[in-house]
């Protein structure tokens, strides 16, 4: 059933839709953002803050460059980009085939994937101590668990037992040095190996 004129249109998250606005929900949860360290926020700048020299093109291209990585990346297909830039597919295609185009969708992509990876990585140091105590418990398991708890325990603590590598060597022939005293007649001397 479709809303009268004067009553708003709700979506799917309880958003109110009105002809001349929009009334987001509002959330009783507040939302919690994790601050990083002063040291971790100094890298994020660093890594993250670049110069416009840095860029693989002019300002003027990397526009049109940036739109349509915008919209491949949100997943609009060829022909709503198109629609959405007022390229033609020619056009389209050609942008893609520009080096700097590669160039930028790889490097936001990368820094995506570093972003990711650092959320990871923070997960599992936030719970490294929980895990390595879990670890530690297991000691007192009985048998193999127990055993094989107490090698690793000791191999993290530095305990590990010094790996021994055994080195043969075997000289067949003997060693022959033959001196010769320089004369710019003959040949340079000749070390014989017996190899």
């Amino acid at each position: 059933m479709l809303p009268e004129s004067d009553e708003p249109l709700r979506l799917a998250d309880g958003t109110l839709v009105y002809p001349d606005r929009v009334v987001p929900v509002k959330r009783d949860v507040p939302r919690l953002v994790e601050i990083p360290t002063n040291r971790d926020a100094q890298n994020i700048v660093l890594q993250t803050r670049r110069k416009l020299s840095e860029l693989p093109d002019v300002p003027r291209t990397l526009n049109a460059v940036s739109v349509v990585i915008s919209y491949t990346l949100f997943g609009l297909d060829d022909d709503e980009i198109c629609i959405a830039t007022n390229l033609n597919k020619d056009q389209l295609i050609n942008l893609r085939d520009q080096p700097a185009y590669t160039m930028m969708y790889n490097n936001i992509i990368k820094s995506i994937l570093e972003a990711e990876a650092t959320q990871v990585r923070d997960i599992f140091v936030q719970s490294s101590r929980r895990a390595a105590q879990r670890f530690v418990d297991t000691l007192d398991e009985p048998g193999a668990l127990g055993l094989a708890a107490a090698g690793q325990v000791l191999d993290r603590a530095g305990m590990r037992p010094v790996d021994i590598v055994e080195h043969r060597h075997r000289v067949d022939g003997g060693l022959v040095i033959e001196v010769i005293h320089k004369d710019e007649k003959k040949q340079p001397p000749i070390i014989d190996m017996g190899i």
